[in-house]
């Protein structure tokens, strides 16, 4: 069960998930990429190794599977795009509000604008999802 139920309106904002990434987390074995190393990054004119993108869209996953839990996975739906870079050592939290609800069968569809700030407040990812509720108290 989320934290989203059917008295959700437009403006509601969405809880927060964050977290700082670590070298580590991308490491695979002795792999040399603009993900995994320093000097591999900077042939590229990186400043440092850029993190993998899923790994860091993942934080809008966990955020939206909080707030729809089974509504995000049987009926979640996304649309992302990645704007600037996020480098192995920054820390990112994945922010939301609901923008609107609609009806959807016997459920409700809660349209959310997303994105993922760096510790500077940039915005790193951003877009739109949604994912469902019931139309009235029952738990799904």
């Amino acid at each position: 069960m989320g934290v989203i139920d059917h008295r959700v309106s437009a403006g509601c904002v969405l809880p927060t998930v964050s977290r700082k990434f670590r070298l580590e987390d991308f490491k695979r074995g002795d792999e040399k990429t603009i993900h995994t190393d320093y000097d591999a990054a900077a042939r590229e004119g990186l400043p440092a190794p850029v993190a993998i993108g899923p790994q860091v869209a993942a934080l809008t996953f966990r955020q939206l599977r909080l707030c729809f839990g089974a509504g995000w996975v049987v009926g979640g739906r996304y649309d992302l795009s990645f704007r600037k870079p996020v480098f192995v050592t920054d820390f990112c939290v994945a922010r939301g509000s609901v923008t609107g609800v609609e009806p959807e069968g016997d459920m409700l569809r809660v349209q959310c604008e997303v994105w993922i700030e760096n510790q500077n407040r940039e915005k790193v990812v951003a877009g739109t999802a949604s994912g469902l509720v019931p139309a009235t108290g029952v738990k799904i």
